[in-house]
């Protein structure tokens, strides 16, 4: 075949498979391949193709036959790691990346992707080395920047510079919106981000990625009556036995159906809580679906309010709310800042959370503050599910007779005064450990209960405790376990430390569910005021902390004071079932109003606009 038939040939088959029709460009590249079996253009294509059709040992060959031909073929080697890794060979796809990065070490696809292999056999060292080398050979690269901001974060657990290296990938502009999404995320643990940083790059990443998505968006064939039950919906990934599952389950149950129709939009393929939610509310399934598809549903339900529980949590659908869906749209509960949407209308919340004149500033939403808590507490349940269909059990079980009187205090029993802080590892902040360990230092006879993301991270906590003067005996870090483990645990701690920036939410009211007091620190925004919240509810004040120096005297004089913590550990939970945090009822009828006012105003809008 000539060379301008070859070149016209090749140019066919590149055409059929940008068109989506790999079986046909193949048959065309056999053809090629079989008047010139050397062909390095035509073996790469091939292989690319049948790489698409899950034809994976075909492409292998290909490819296998291309480093014979050309055993200096970068991009053949890349290729070939990338193949044999969706085909699930893992140590040849190793092999195959390592190849490539012998002939050129910056190459940045292959080292990218030869990290997350070994993070994914659980090498950090390994996964760390050639992320921070694909930085040094290209710093601007968003892809790299981003992953190894996600390494650092979620997996050593340094949420400072994890947090730094976020920042870093949304100043560049250049991330997916997703991506962006969950570098957002981060900025809620780290200690060396303010709080008007954190508003403005969620603003920022809002108006470049979310906002343009809603203009113009209109509602002219909508039914914007008062006089008929408001359609609510609900949004989230998180139906499941989690707290914001616990939260929106509870809430549900105590809605009047009189006055509301109930849909829940689940974002996750399975869910544990499904048989019991959908007594309650009509069940949409959006998991794997395009925004557009989601919309198409949320339409067709005529939805007149969306409540979002997810914000930029995991699996969250920010560019779906973008899109303006609902008439109007709120959030609620699992996210602790702004969207940063103007499609979002109002963020729920209460004065403690946000003190009004205090936090304004911080929310691209309208902040609307219920009277005592902008969220209840569910107790942890022993849901007893075997399958994700299963019919979730709500009554008394084993986890909700763990007493806390059933235990004594533990410095009683001739162990060291323990202090604890069983939220997230990642919530364990620079900050924190710095403050922590001062009141270690202060009580040298003291230790202090954490949980750990992995070994390293374990090891960083010891070595940044030990770097602020306690001693490595002092520091107790423990791997994470089951519900009933987790519950347990509270029999070991004496006073709990509530983490900072990123406070404890139903951490904090299991805490007080099992009889342990939590030490807090009066911060100046939602995600760092739960603990205030939380105790006023309960009216601890005694508990919050103004300043540094107040945690540590607090601290030194709570732990001299047993009686009081015998009393409470008898008395926290029944404290707690009599506070706002527990009061479904009131909590459910205050919410209605509330969302009954938010539909008043929008048809009221409506009719001044005709």
């Amino acid at each position: 075949m000539e060379s301008s038939n070859l070149r016209e040939g090749l140019d066919q088959a590149t055409q059929l498979a940008e068109d989506g029709d790999f079986t046909q460009a193949v048959k065309y590249l056999h053809q090629l391949l079989a008047h010139d079996d050397t062909n390095i253009d035509a073996l790469i294509q091939l292989a690319q193709c049948l790489a698409k059709l899950g034809r994976f040992d075909e492409a292998t060959n290909a490819l296998n036959k291309l480093a014979g031909i050309q055993p200096e073929n970068v991009e053949a080697f890349n290729l070939l790691g990338h193949v044999l890794c969706e085909s699930g060979q893992t140590d040849l796809a190793i092999d195959a990346f390592n190849r490539c990065l012998e002939l050129n070490p910056g190459h940045v696809e292959a080292i990218r992707h030869l990290a997350n292999l070994y993070r994914s056999r659980g090498d950090l060292k390994k996964t760390f080395q050639l992320l921070e080398k694909a930085h040094a050979h290209t710093p601007h690269h968003a892809g790299i920047l981003f992953e190894l901001a996600w390494a650092v974060f979620y997996l050593s657990g340094d949420t400072d510079r994890g947090a730094n290296l976020f920042r870093q990938s949304l100043t560049l502009g250049n991330i997916t919106p997703n991506s962006g999404s969950v570098a957002l995320r981060s900025l809620s643990y780290a200690s060396n981000v303010g709080i008007a940083s954190v508003y403005k790059l969620h603003h920022k990443w809002a108006a470049q990625q979310a906002d343009p998505l809603g203009h113009g968006i209109e509602f002219k064939s909508h039914n914007f009556n008062t006089n008929r039950p408001i359609r609510i919906g609900f949004l989230s990934a998180d139906f499941i036995p989690h707290p914001v599952g616990r939260y929106a389950l509870t809430l549900c149950h105590h809605f009047d159906t009189k006055r509301f129709e109930l849909f829940l939009y689940s974002n996750r393929k399975e869910s544990g809580l499904k048989a019991q939610f959908i007594k309650l509310a009509s069940w949409r399934n959006v998991f794997g679906k395009e925004d557009d598809e989601v919309i198409e549903v949320i339409h067709e339900d005529k939805i007149d309010v969306l409540i979002d529980l997810s914000g930029h949590t995991a699996s969250a659908r920010p560019m779906l709310l973008a899109k303006r869906p609902a008439p109007i749209i709120a959030a609620v509960f699992a996210y602790p800042n702004t969207t940063g949407m103007k499609a979002v209308d109002y963020r729920i919340s209460d004065p403690h959370s946000d003190p009004i004149g205090l936090t304004e500033a911080l929310w691209t939403e309208q902040l609307e503050r219920m009277p005592d808590a902008a969220w209840i507490y569910l107790p942890m349940l022993d849901f007893n599910i075997t399958t994700p269909d299963a019919v979730v059990n709500l009554q008394a079980d084993s986890l909700l007779e763990l007493q806390p009187y059933q235990a004594q205090l533990p410095s009683s029993t001739g162990v060291p005064f323990t202090f604890g802080c069983l939220n997230d590892p990642l919530k364990t902040s620079r900050a924190c450990v710095r403050l922590w360990a001062q009141v270690l230092k202060r009580l040298p006879n003291s230790r202090i209960i954490l949980f750990q993301l992995n070994d390293d991270h374990g090891q960083l906590l010891r070595d940044q405790f030990c770097e602020d003067g306690a001693k490595r005996k002092q520091i107790d870090i423990r791997a994470k376990g089951d519900a009933v483990y987790y519950l347990k645990l509270h029999y070991e701690i004496d006073l709990m430390f509530d983490p900072f920036p990123y406070n404890g939410g139903i951490t904090t009211c299991d805490s007080f569910w099992m009889g342990v007091p939590v030490l807090c620190m009066d911060g100046r925004s939602y995600v760092s005021r739960q603990g205030v919240m939380q105790n006023r509810c309960l009216k601890l004040e005694a508990f919050i902390a103004n300043d540094n120096s107040e945690f540590i005297e607090k601290a030194l004089q709570i732990s001299s004071n047993p009686d009081l913590l015998k009393q409470l550990r008898e008395n926290l939970r029944e404290m707690l079932k009599r506070s706002p945090l527990m009061n479904y009822n009131d909590y459910a009828n205050k919410f209605a109003d509330m969302l009954q006012r938010w539909w008043a105003k929008r048809c009221d809008e409506e009719k001044q606009k005709s």
